[in-house]
């Protein structure tokens, strides 16, 4: 069992993933910090809490992280396919919970039961503090293909994103080159969306008005649990401006840089369908 902690900013795909957490039989979710990002950090909990308690995962504590990143910025602004609301306009029933743990002691916690992965799936104001409490790190963040505008997660908070390069921590990144491959047949969005299982049907509402019915965050996850439909590589990994990408000073770090994309796409599917 390979136990997780999930920092978001959820974000429909990070909804996906805290789905696919729950549901996973080699998964123990042991919590969820949230950080500003794709919506500010407090809505990133209450969605959290909400997804959680759709998925019958009430128990799971949800940590309120950084409200700016470390220059002090927002939420990101302008157009999102994640809406205002960060789940694309999908209503969920709000969560009985009237105050969020506190991230530290959400991590110390996991620690404390055993080795703990910290799965970074957002801007990583939050991991420049965390990551050194966690046993290893998978990160969707960087790019090998320079492209504008530059990955969202390690480029919104860049002086974050050079906090944790620097950590010792096991690293993973799970890059935007892999991200943007792995999507959700229609029929089989529709398979999730039709289930009378809470969980598959969520994801299968999510999926319907996610980009391209992309998985996005949840990949990561499928990294985690079956590694073998990944190609992943050292890489030098550095900050080129903005970009999180390969660089002559970075840091070596294991990259997932080839995926099995409808595998995973099936692994995601046939793990929500079963629960």
């Amino acid at each position: 069992m390979r136990r997780v902690v999930l920092d978001v900013d959820t974000g429909i795909d990070d909804a996906l993933a805290l789905l696919y957490a729950v549901v996973s039989p080699v998964l123990e979710l042991c919590g969820v910090t949230t950080v500003v990002g794709n919506v500010p950090a407090e809505v990133a909990a209450r969605n959290s809490a909400a997804v959680l308690g759709h998925a019958g995962a009430r128990e799971v504590p949800v940590a309120l992280g950084a409200t700016t990143t470390l220059s002090g910025a927002g939420a990101r602004e302008g157009a999102s396919n994640h809406g205002p609301d960060g789940l694309g306009g999908v209503r969920l029933a709000s969560a009985r919970q009237s105050a969020y743990a506190d991230p530290v002691a959400v991590l110390r916690t996991a620690a404390d039961g055993g080795p703990a992965t910290l799965a970074g799936l957002a801007p990583m104001t939050n991991l420049a503090s965390l990551a050194h409490l966690a046993d290893d790190l998978v990160l969707v963040a960087g790019e090998l293909a320079l492209e504008e505008p530059p990955e969202l997660n390690a480029a919104h908070d860049p002086d974050a994103t050079a906090h944790v390069l620097v950590s010792e921590r096991p690293t993973t990144l799970y890059v935007a080159d892999v991200f943007e491959q792995v999507a959700v047949a229609p029929g089989d969005v529709e398979r999730l969306r039709s289930s009378a299982r809470p969980a598959a049907a969520l994801a299968g509402a999510l999926l319907a008005v996610r980009r391209a019915h992309l998985v996005g965050d949840a990949g990561a996850l499928v990294l985690l649990t079956h590694p073998h439909l990944f190609r992943v590589e050292p890489r030098r990994m550095g900050q080129v401006g903005a970009h999180l990408t390969e660089a002559g000073d970075g840091r070596v770090l294991p990259v997932a840089v080839e995926v099995d994309a409808p595998a995973v796409a099936r692994t995601f599917v046939e793990a929500l369908l079963a629960h």
